[in-house]
């Protein structure tokens, strides 16, 4: 048969990254029920207005989809939207309140060939829905950190922020859709600021600095397309170095969305200006609160700053003493409304998530208060480097023709003891074993131990 290779943007798993994945996942598994989240399963496809509902048109283009029976349908980007289907639809109501939900499935998104992302990743994630009070964010932020803490990447770095104070900044002046675009903005400019610092780091990483640079083209297209001359102008300092990079991309980027923002009318220029002092705050809780206290005097974002405040105080309350508050951080997701999180490491983000109250009303459910947070494995086993795949079997029995019924009777009964055993008349390659044992007439011969062809016994000797 010729060779046939996987789709692609997908990969295989040969056994020791897929004992790896399988760990990691069970993991997960074992940390969230320990918080009191359920297991719920959904189809790997719905309908295509399901995604189009929480994320708008613009998510189309990387949905991978198809037609049956006259319907388009969407294999799934994510796992919230399908949860809060099951909210709307009522499947949960015989359920405790809270609802305290788990997952991890595969999902599905359409990205461009060579972007060395996969188009099949899985995903796993916590989702607490009906509770609007702070410990609902901490304990998922709790959970979340004991999770990466059992999978091995105890040194992640714990970022927190609030969308709910940019919201509260623009509340009574924007729309919902116009918002969105400026929280969706300030998160560009967290990301750029990050990445400007990672290539501070790095210096000479080409990655870094083309994707930094595809960020200027677009800040370039914005600056010209609202007539910004300022000190800041990309077209009077087209070439540039990554060090030069590094050091005015994030000016460049405070300049131009500010712009953006009075230009076209969406935030008059002193709270724009109240927005880019706001985003450039990060420290310790003391020292930010500090600061963004006398910025945010008499404006409708002290109970969000206190919101925020309280959390950070019952996440410690779980033994988490080493976070950092990074206001502006959105995850590039703008149907947040309070307190968001990120879990890093090496410039990489693994997972994180946030308070997003209002977006179960969006698939037609009753308001209902909201915190989550998701993984991608398939990034995170990429830095925990994998664990070695246990031998396929514990113990091999080694008979020949007429000791073969025995030795066969025996492996069942030791795999009623949740062994991992095999048996043959010649023993494997030793990468695949743990321990080898004879099998004849008169019994079973493990090391020096003889003893009687019974599953039982040979289970004692074996753990002596």
């Amino acid at each position: 048969m010729r060779d046939i290779p996987p789709p692609r943007a997908t990969r295989d798993y040969l056994p020791e990254e897929a004992t790896a994945r399988r760990q990691v996942l069970n993991r997960f598994t074992q940390t969230a029920e320990s918080y009191g989240f359920q297991p719920v399963e959904t189809p790997a496809y719905e309908r295509v207005e399901l995604f189009l509902a929480r994320s708008g048109s613009e998510i189309k283009s990387s949905l991978l989809t198809f037609h049956c029976d006259h319907e388009e349908f969407a294999l799934r980007p994510e796992l919230t939207a399908p949860v809060c289907r099951l909210l709307a639809a009522g499947q949960l109501d015989d359920l405790p309140k809270p609802y305290k939900l788990y997952y991890t499935g595969s999902c599905f998104r359409y990205v461009r060939p060579g972007s060395g992302r996969l188009r099949e990743f899985t995903q796993a994630g916590l989702e607490l829905l009906g509770e609007a009070g702070a410990h609902a964010d901490a304990e998922i932020i709790a959970a979340a950190s004991r999770f990466l803490r059992s999978a091995g990447l105890a040194d992640a770095s714990l970022k927190i922020g609030s969308v709910g104070i940019f919201r509260a900044l623009l509340s009574g002046k924007l729309d919902s859709e116009d918002q969105a675009t400026v929280v969706g903005h300030l998160d560009l400019l967290a990301g750029i600021r990050e990445r400007c610092a990672q290539l501070k780091i790095d210096g000479d990483n080409r990655l870094e600095f083309d994707e930094l640079r595809i960020d200027r083209k677009q800040l370039a297209e914005l600056q010209e397309r609202t007539g910004y001359e300022g000190e800041y102008s990309i077209a009077e300092h087209a070439d540039v170095d990554a060090a030069e990079l590094a050091q005015r991309l994030p000016l460049e980027a405070e300049a131009t969305l500010r712009n953006v923002w009075v230009v076209e009318d969406m935030v008059p220029e002193a709270r724009a200006d109240t927005l880019i002092k706001i985003s450039r705050l990060r420290g310790t809780l003391e020292d930010v609160l500090d600061q963004a206290k006398d910025a945010l005097a008499g404006t409708p974002a002290t109970e969000a700053l206190e919101n925020l405040a309280e959390v950070c105080r019952l996440v410690k309350l779980y033994g988490i003493e080493r976070y950092e508050i990074v206001m502006g951080i959105a995850r590039g997701l703008t149907f947040y409304t309070g307190v968001v999180f990120e879990f890093t490491a090496n410039g990489h983000a693994y997972g994180g998530g946030g308070r997003y109250d209002g977006l179960a009303e969006i698939f037609g459910a009753e308001p209902t208060p909201s915190v989550g947070c998701a993984f991608r494995f398939d990034s995170l086993l990429e830095a925990l480097h994998g664990t070695p795949a246990p031998a396929a079997y514990e113990l091999y029995l080694v008979a020949d023709a007429d000791s073969l019924p025995a030795a066969i009777t025996l492996a069942e009964g030791l795999r009623d003891h949740n062994m991992r055993v095999g048996v043959g008349t010649s023993p494997p390659a030793s990468a695949l074993v743990e321990a080898t044992a004879q099998v004849s007439k008169d019994g079973v011969r493990i090391g020096n131990f003889q003893v009687p062809a019974n599953a039982d016994a040979v289970l004692a000797e074996l753990r002596k």
